[in-house]
């Protein structure tokens, strides 16, 4: 029996998240029905860890045991041919038994697009929040700091039933971007560009820390609010959630 691990890359504008859930349609089913074709059993698979509906993903990990009789480079190719055109396999490995995809998890990174242009070109706006008001930049990369390192972030978390809310960010920056790359077009604009890694994240942490940091941006929330905020666990106000479409799940580290 082979354990086999996958790299996995999803554009998720039209699923109801990553977790297999009993309405609508998510990436986890989608594939687990493409493996079960493949080896003609019903073979379940699992995840490092969910992502959103709306939310993308670069590099997410999943693994499952089957009896391999092909290459992994073949199956691959297989699944490929599978599954539709907005999810792809990009890597599948045999690995060893001890390896789990949630548990094996050393740290995770996200990266989050928005747009502050008055007008956002319809080629990327399911991939960036689009959000056209002045933001005080130099603000807002001066707040990086207080995320950083190890807190309880209740505050910045959505409804769930995790007990344990600490976490550790290590690093979180801020890029200014000219231009977006699409197909072979270079998309012209100015766009933000938030990268957060961590040990781990809670449900909706890193949408709840950029919308911090727009309101930030716009004078609604100063550091001080933030701090208090992490100190009481309270959600500061106003937060906006910024929206599923410029998250992207880039890489898991094991």
């Amino acid at each position: 029996m082979a354990h086999i691990k996958m790299t996995i890359q999803y554009d998720g504008t039209r699923y109801s998240g990553w977790q297999r859930q009993k309405k609508g349609r998510d990436i986890q089913t989608v594939i687990e029905n493409a493996i079960s074709k493949i080896f003609k059993k019903d073979i379940k698979i699992r995840g490092a860890g969910r992502t959103d509906a709306g939310v993308h993903a670069l590099g997410q990990v999943a693994s499952f045991k089957a009896e391999l009789k092909m290459p992994p480079g073949v199956l691959k190719k297989v699944l490929n041919s599978l599954l539709p055109e907005d999810i792809r396999i990009t890597g599948v490995d045999e690995i060893d038994d001890s390896f789990h995809p949630q548990y094996s998890v050393k740290r995770k990174s996200y990266i989050y697009y928005v747009c502050i242009d008055e007008d956002c070109q319809c080629f990327i706006k399911r991939y960036v929040w689009h959000y056209p008001r002045h933001l005080n930049l130099s603000v807002m990369e001066e707040s990086l700091s207080l995320f950083k390192g190890t807190f309880d972030f209740t505050a910045f978390s959505g409804s769930t039933n995790v007990k344990n809310k600490i976490r550790t960010i290590y690093d979180f920056t801020m890029q200014m971007l000219s231009e977006l790359c699409f197909l072979d077009m270079k998309i012209q604009g100015n766009f933000i560009k938030f990268r957060i890694e961590a040990d781990g994240f809670l449900k909706y942490m890193v949408r709840n820390i950029v919308g911090c940091m727009i309101e930030i941006g716009r004078g609604k929330l100063t550091h001080e609010q933030i701090k208090k905020a992490i100190q009481k666990g309270e959600r500061p106000k106003p937060l906006q959630t910024a929206p599923a479409c410029g998250l992207f799940l880039e890489k898991i580290f094991y």
